[in-house]
This record gives C-alpha cells, structure tokens and sequence, in this order.
C-alpha cells in the first residue's frame, strides 16, 4: 500500500482518463473536467491556447475526465512523459497527487512543469481569471 507521505496515489476507481486524444507535437498534456457545457467551453479552451500558440489538436494530448471521481495520470505520465501538464477544473487530488498546487502558478513535479487552473466555466467569464490564466501561459509558453 502506500504511505501518508507519499505524493502520488491511486484511486479507487478508473486509473487512467478515459478519453485522450491528440498528435501530443509540443509534449503539452491538457486535463480537463468536463460537464454537459464542454463542446462550448472547449471552443474557449481552444482559443486560449491558440493565443499562447498552442494548437489543441496537434501539440497537446487532450484527457477529458468526466464525473467526479479521481483519476490517476500516472499511466500516461509514464508512459507520454509530458513536459507541460495543463489541469483546468481539477484538484490535485483529483488526479491523485497528493499535494498543494497553487491556481495560475507553474511549477515543476514529477518531471513536467504543472499548471492547475478553475473550470472553464468558472474562467470564460471573469476577466481577473482569464487574466492570471493568461499570464501563466505566456510564462510557460512565449
């Protein structure tokens, strides 16, 4: 089993996200929670990233997890080895990682440089978050 200190964990249901698709070009992993509105939220997804010069279809590896129950991404970690992991909606005990990740603040664990942020739904509409979003991704990517 594993102990309390440890960082990452498995859950007890799914292990690995049920749905990732993309050409992965760039090493860029896209982890996001999705809900009845994701094909309207998505269509933002894809212009935030295409102002950071991102292509969602080409240079990212997109997992949408559905529900609300944790998912592990060591699995794809391991096996895609990620340089950028973009987490949007999620905790990071959601992807089971067992520690404190500050929204719209890279940082570095488990060999990728790691970026938590609101659902989009909660980000469309705030220009102060969309703001901070913003201004993560020009630090990571221009």
């Amino acid at each position: 089993m594993y102990a309390a200190d440890d960082l990452l964990f498995l859950p007890s249901g799914p292990v690995a996200p049920a749905l990732v698709a993309g050409a992965f070009a760039r090493r860029i992993m896209v982890v996001v929670r999705s809900g009845a509105d994701y094909p309207v939220q998505k269509e933002f997804l894809v212009k935030i990233l295409a102002a950071a010069h991102i292509n969602m279809e080409k240079d990212t590896l997109m997992a949408e997890i559905k529900g609300s129950e944790a998912v592990s991404l060591l699995p794809v970690l391991k096996e895609k080895q990620p340089e950028y992991i973009l987490v949007f909606g999620l905790a990071p005990s959601d992807v089971c990682l067992s520690i404190d990740a500050p929204l719209y603040k890279p940082f570095a664990f488990y060999g990728a440089t790691w970026l938590f942020a609101e659902p989009l739904s909660v980000l469309e509409p705030d220009k102060t978050r969309k703001g901070l979003l913003w201004r993560a991704l020009q630090q990571l990517f221009l």
